[in-house]
């Protein structure tokens, strides 16, 4: 009792986190309220901004976001197969693993980011990641494992995390063998090629690993199978009140032809009305109507986003905005699926980086709507405006 105790003190008067300098203190306040994947990638931001001088602060960043990544509601990146990225379920899934907001993913990147920081301390990191099972693949499935970051954070850590010394030893061969051997999965086996390619080592080591790596692509051939058929896909625009919506929606853009609608011709009193006539229908668009409250969120998202394009500025134009992002901020995909429903007003924001002034409506809108993780966007967005969204 006593020895636990002891071991307990440290803990408890263990300094608090420094303060880091504004902006960077605002962002992690907000990083704090956000869900645990969007905490861990605004985390990362700062340390890897290069505008924090303190080196503890940047290695403490990387230890928090490396401890919240654990807890991403993705374990690892996926991607959609060619044919299956449109107007589909699996394309907004790819599009949201493309986000590199999965655990596996978060966490390698940590691991690189400690690497210039605290070579063995990276080492420590990268044993501690859990590579989540890789379950076997059917010809039904559209989306495919891609675990790229972890076998470059592996690369990363064999050429920069060993001294001389253990080098020596042969320690970094040592790594790489153990982790090739948990291999399983034919998306395993190009990054972990490539990892052992860009890896410093001896040829007898190199020799070694190629052997290795070929029984492992032997044995992970020998469980596939090659499909002959295409997977099945779950397209949007099925319902009957998602048809209607597209179909009104194309004659708001099309008119009766194939024609892009002309400013002039949106201008049109008739126009404006079967625009107000479009929002009634959106407004009595609800969730059963559609085949999942996933779809239901996705769709209407587009059906907004389409419309941002044809009304971006304006009181029209505002109204539309301020419906969008209060749908968006009150979804329940929010919670379920963070990464899947940051998809769309990623993709909004990303369409107009071409357009300061509608980005900048985009951005007021978001700071104004109380969600933590869109308040998190518009702040990243204002200290590193030249950073990834």
């Amino acid at each position: 009792m006593r020895l636990a105790a002891l071991v307990l003190i440290p803990a408890l008067f263990a300094a608090p986190p420094a303060k880091l300098r504004e902006p960077f203190q605002s962002i992690a306040d907000l990083a704090n309220a956000a869900p645990p994947e969007f905490a861990a990638d605004a985390l990362l931001r700062i340390a890897e901004s290069g505008q924090l001088s303190n080196r503890n602060a940047r290695r403490e960043l990387v230890e928090q976001a490396f401890q919240a990544a654990a807890s991403s509601k993705f374990p690892v990146r996926m991607r959609a197969i060619q044919g299956a990225t449109t107007d589909t379920e699996s394309g907004s899934l790819s599009q949201a693993y493309a986000l590199d907001l999965d655990t596996l993913s978060l966490q390698s990147r940590a691991v690189r980011d400690m690497l210039p920081l605290d070579p063995a301390r990276a080492r420590d990191l990268f044993g501690q990641i859990i590579k989540p099972t890789l379950a076997a693949l059917s010809c039904d499935d559209a989306l495919v494992y891609q675990p790229d970051a972890y076998y470059q954070a592996l690369s990363a850590v064999v050429n920069g995390g060993f001294t001389p010394k253990e080098k020596a030893k042969g320690e970094q061969f040592n790594l790489l063998m153990g982790v090739a051997g948990l291999a399983t999965s034919p998306s395993e086996i190009a990054p972990l090629a490539a990892a052992i390619q860009g890896s410093s080592l001896t040829e007898p080591q190199r020799s070694i690993l190629a052997a290795k790596l070929e029984g492992i692509t032997e044995d992970v051939h020998r469980k596939g199978h090659d499909c002959e058929t295409r997977p099945k896909l779950d397209r949007y625009w099925q319902s009957a009140a998602a048809k209607q919506l597209l179909q009104a929606g194309k004659k708001l853009r099309y008119g009766l032809g194939d024609r892009a609608l002309s400013e002039a011709d949106r201008s049109t009193p008739e126009w404006q009305q079967q625009l107000a006539d479009y929002l009634n229908l959106i407004a009595d668009w609800t969730p059963d109507q559609a085949e999942s409250a996933a779809v239901y969120y996705h769709e209407k998202c587009l059906v907004y986003t389409s419309l941002l394009d044809l009304v971006p500025s304006g009181p029209e134009g505002e109204r539309i905005l301020a419906d969008y992002v209060d749908f968006v901020s009150n979804s329940g995909l929010y919670q379920q699926g963070p990464a899947e429903w940051f998809v769309e007003p990623h993709t909004l924001l990303d369409r107009s980086q071409s357009d300061p002034a509608r980005r900048g409506r985009i951005l007021d809108a978001f700071e104004r709507s109380g969600n933590p993780v869109l308040a998190l966007t518009v702040a990243l967005e204002k200290a590193f405006a030249h950073s990834r969204t």
